[in-house]
This record gives C-alpha cells, sequence and structure tokens, in this order.
C-alpha cells in the first residue's frame, strides 16, 4: 500500500481514528477536514483514502468502537443475569450512562453530524450501518425476551431497542430539565426506566 509496511498501516490507520475522533469532538463533523486529520499523523491528504473510502466512513469506524465500549459494559454489567426484569433494568441503566458519557454520541443529534453523514453515505450503505448497529445489541434483548413472560417477549428486538431512545432522546435535552431542578433530571430518568421495566416485564394474565 503505497510503501507502508503493514506496522506502519496499523499505525497509520489507528492514529486517523484517534485524531479523527479529537477533531471531530473539538470543531464537528462539517468543520473537520480531511487535511486536519492527516497532518497530524504525517501523511498526505491523498494517503487518507488509502485507509477510508471518505470521512463518513472514517466517523463510522469511530462510532462502531465508541459502540464497542457499550457492548462491553453490557457483557460486564449482564453477566450471570438471567432473570428479565433485572436483566433489562440493567441494560437500560447501562445505555443511558453510554449516552450521557459518550460527548460524540451527543455531539451526533445536537448538531448537523447525523445530517451530513447520512447525505454523505448510501441509502444502502446506511441501511448496513444501522443493522451493524442494532447487531450489537439485539442478542442481549433477545436473551431477556426468551426468559419473559411479558410484553417483552411478544415485540420485536428493533422495537425494544427504539423505546430504550427515549432514554437517549431525555439525556440529550438534560439540562433543560435541570433548569427545573438539579436532581429532575434523575428523577424522571429512573421513573422511566422503572416504568419500562416493570411494563415490560410484568406476567401477563390473560
Amino acid at each position: 500500500m503505497h510503501g507502508f509496511s503493514d506496522e506502519e498501516r496499523e499505525r497509520i490507520r489507528k492514529e486517523l481514528v484517534e485524531v479523527g475522533r479529537e477533531k471531530i469532538l473539538a470543531y464537528g463533523l462539517k468543520k473537520t477536514n480531511v487535511e486536519d486529520i492527516t497532518e497530524p499523523v504525517g501523511i498526505a491528504k491523498s494517503s487518507f483514502y488509502l485507509f477510508f473510502d471518505s470521512k463518513a466512513e472514517l466517523y463510522l469506524e469511530i462510532m462502531r468502537r465508541e459502540v464497542d465500549e457499550l457492548t462491553e459494559s453490557l457483557e460486564n454489567e449482564l453477566d450471570g443475569i438471567d432473570d428479565p426484569r433485572e436483566g433489562f433494568e440493567r441494560l437500560c441503566w447501562c445505555y443511558k450512562a453510554f449516552v450521557e458519557n459518550n460527548p460524540l454520541v451527543q455531539q451526533l443529534f445536537r448538531d448537523d453530524s447525523y445530517r451530513m453523514f447520512r447525505d454523505n453515505v448510501s441509502p444502502e450503505r446506511l441501511a448496513e450501518i444501522e443493522r451493524e448497529g442494532v447487531a450489537e445489541v439485539v442478542p442481549y434483548v433477545e436473551f431477556f425476551q426468551e426468559r419473559s413472560d411479558g410484553l417483552l417477549a411478544e415485540c420485536d428486538p428493533v422495537t425494544v431497542l427504539g423505546v430504550l431512545g427515549t432514554i437517549e432522546l431525555l439525556a440529550l435535552h438534560r439540562e433543560d430539565y435541570e433548569e427545573y431542578d438539579d436532581e429532575y433530571y434523575e428523577r424522571v430518568q429512573e421513573l422511566l426506566i422503572t416504568t419500562l421495566t416493570r411494563g415490560l416485564t410484568v406476567e401477563r394474565t390473560e
């Protein structure tokens, strides 16, 4: 690959991801140019495309690694948990922490990053990305669905993940809630997670 050894390719790709994350966090996806990323890494702009087809593909790789952190957290938190109510509740709290503590996820929806990303990726590729994203978490949902006699067992797992999006929406508007009361946001999130968990896992009587 243009004179790069295997070791150099691995190092450069890793640095492109690290620098790309740093620059995108600082300036946003739209204002970050390829040169802003390649210059600190010490390669030419043209060489960037030997590693990624586009800036959008680099962004995808960055976000994929962020999701890997979520799945690692789920794996640790849910290990040994068989009870569907306890397990689903822990899944919700893990997702809440992921959204709250990940500035890239917050940035994705707070500025025009998602729109720009979507506009620079083909519909087919976007659909593939969405499938890959949910595929990381779906097995955890399915695990507890198999052990539940409640509504959770009857729902499509992707729809269940969509419900978790309400936790994300609250997190993205955290400041608005905290303007009312410092602890208001946490109380609302706790009630939301408790309601979701009990509502989806309570045994059906019919």
